[in-house]
């Protein structure tokens, strides 16, 4: 399996919240020099939905090769720390009833995350085609569509009998390409001939046709326009090899779900490898814009997997997860401005409890500013997660919701994904007075240092630390710098922490000791008169 994967690649190309206000003169640089970024207006607007979301998922495929373990498919498919958050688990369906059973383990376990299970067939048993071969394509012979029926659902009465009840069902995996391994030959006549004579036999089981090579309506299209056969397909899928995700208008008018069921965006290089990566972020946005339902990698294990072959969470995986975690079975996809700058793509989705989750992929080599206006829905404020070169899923802040507004930043060449919680999304705070248990100290002894073009300038730059979240062990924080002088400035910060800060998010930072310096990354670097610097922030662990 792997090689034909390779060839065609080469072919085609917590504890509750206190916050702790700590005050300080800090150590700066002025400047006149303004250097202020102009933010990018995003409409999110939750009164009008598209596609409702079946999940993200990845194929397990043992037989070819090996299965995954218990803790992988715990990596796989929970939705805690750590883990990825996948709910579609896709699976082989064996020629060889004899191998159904290596299947159960881990479909049961991904089962008990709460993922649901797809089936697929390579190829029908070999005495049933016209070229008596499992490999090298050969036709499903029409005498043998009632034997052919009755192995697939034989295999989904198997799952069921334990305990992995299979939800979706594919009749054929590629019928388009007929490589020298499991394959079959499927024409559009073919799909239509079969489901007219077998299309009533599956029930209530979910069928998938025709789930071709890259999305070809020429197979699906006689399907979908003839209604005694259409009655019978619930959900076209299709792979993307060789193809950019596009919509499917007329599936959807037929009120068909569209899954994309096979893909990876290349096999050459490690998963971890940046910036090539951000290709899994660039296609996942591209699929929610086409109304895609589903979203299914290939091996959820590989080197270029999601996975690694030692079980890491890859790059390509933490680009995943900032879909899969966030936005859960049963998310809408609503309306958001889809291109707000050259290089940035942005979708927002709303779950059943109303929560928004925006994801925002930046391509681009500059910080990015968004300006979030928000209609028909209620948030409060905005917690930032983002996977970039430096970053996995890592924290990046709160930022309040004020007017139906709020600011955001997105790292260069990241995904970022800012999850929705309720309230008035204000910051309180209690005096510098508060218990030593949360213990972010600043220094005291900095001092401002008007230059000779701001000699009007007597200090007044201060420097605040909000501790957000602290569970004793560790703790997050965002750092506050205001200007109260009445001249431009160039900010660099020195303070003293406690514990080993190991992320900082929207500004350049070392740590030496106690004492952590941060400077501004050239977007927020420069600070006019009255104005407070707020997108910086940092988790450390005690």
């Amino acid at each position: 399996m792997e090689s034909k994967r390779d060839i065609f690649i080469t072919k085609t190309g917590n504890a509750p919240t206190r916050l702790r206000k700590f005050f300080t003169t800090i150590l700066i640089s002025l400047s006149l020099t303004s250097g202020a970024a102009v933010a990018q207006n995003v409409t999110v607007n939750g009164a009008t939905e598209h596609q409702t979301i079946r999940g993200f998922g990845g194929m397990n495929a043992p037989g070819w090769i090996a299965d995954l373990t218990s803790a992988q498919v715990d990596t796989a498919f929970g939705n805690g720390d750590g883990q990825l958050g996948l709910s579609i688990m896709r699976m082989r369906i064996d020629p060889n009833s004899n191998n159904w059973g290596i299947q159960v383990p881990a479909a049961v376990r991904a089962k008990s995350h709460g993922a649901i299970l797809l089936a697929s067939p390579w190829s029908p048993p070999a005495y049933m085609k016209t070229n008596n071969n499992l490999n090298n394509g050969g036709k499903l012979r029409p005498e043998y569509y009632g034997a052919y029926t009755d192995h697939l659902l034989s295999f989904t009465n198997f799952m069921a009998s334990n305990n992995a009840s299979i939800y979706a069902l594919s009749l054929q995996n590629e019928p388009d390409w007929h490589p020298n391994y499991e394959s079959a030959e499927w024409s559009a006549t073919d799909f239509v001939n079969y489901l007219l004579s077998q299309g009533s036999r599956f029930g209530a089981l979910k069928v998938v046709a025709p789930e071709s090579l890259n999305f070809n309506p020429a197979l699906s299209d006689p399907m979908l326009n003839n209604a005694n056969t259409a009655q019978h397909v619930d959900i076209i899928g299709g792979h993307l090899y060789g193809r950019a995700p596009r919509d499917y208008p007329l599936a959807r008018s037929k009120g068909k779900e569209l899954w994309m069921t096979e893909h990876y965006t290349e096999s050459q290089n490690s998963a971890n490898a940046w910036p090539l990566a951000l290709d899994v972020g660039t296609e996942l946005h591209q699929s929610m814009v086409a109304n895609f339902n589903a979203y299914i990698w290939w091996y959820i294990r590989r080197s270029y997997g999601l996975l690694t072959e030692d079980g890491a969470i890859s790059k390509r995986g933490y680009l995943m997860a900032q879909y899969s975690k966030f936005v859960r079975p049963g998310y809408v996809r609503i309306a958001a401005t889809e291109q707000p700058l050259t290089g940035v793509f942005v979708t927002a989705y709303k779950g059943p409890d109303n929560r928004v989750v925006v994801i925002a992929v930046n391509t681009t080599t500059s910080h990015r500013n968004l300006n979030l206006n928000l209609q028909n829905v209620n948030v409060g404020q905005f917690v930032k997660y983002s996977t970039s070169a430096s970053l996995n899923l890592g924290y990046g802040g709160r930022t309040s919701v004020a007017g139906n507004s709020a600011s955001v930043w997105v790292d260069p060449q990241s995904v970022a994904t800012f999850v929705s919680e309720p309230g008035s999304g204000s910051s309180s705070s209690v005096s510098s007075t508060a218990s030593s248990r949360s213990s972010v100290a600043v220094s005291s002894q900095a001092s401002s240092q008007p230059s000779s073009s701001a000699s009007s300038a007597n200090g007044g730059v201060t420097a605040s630390v909000e501790i957000s979240n602290d569970w004793g062990s560790g703790y997050c924080a965002n750092l506050l710098v205001n200007n109260s002088t009445g001249a431009p400035v160039t900010w660099n910060v020195s303070v003293t922490v406690e514990g080993t800060v190991n992320n900082l998010w929207n500004g350049s930072w070392s740590q030496s000791g106690s004492t952590l310096t941060v400077a501004g990354v050239g977007w927020n670097s420069q600070l006019q008169p009255g104005q407070t610097e707020s997108s910086v922030g940092f988790c450390a662990s005690r």
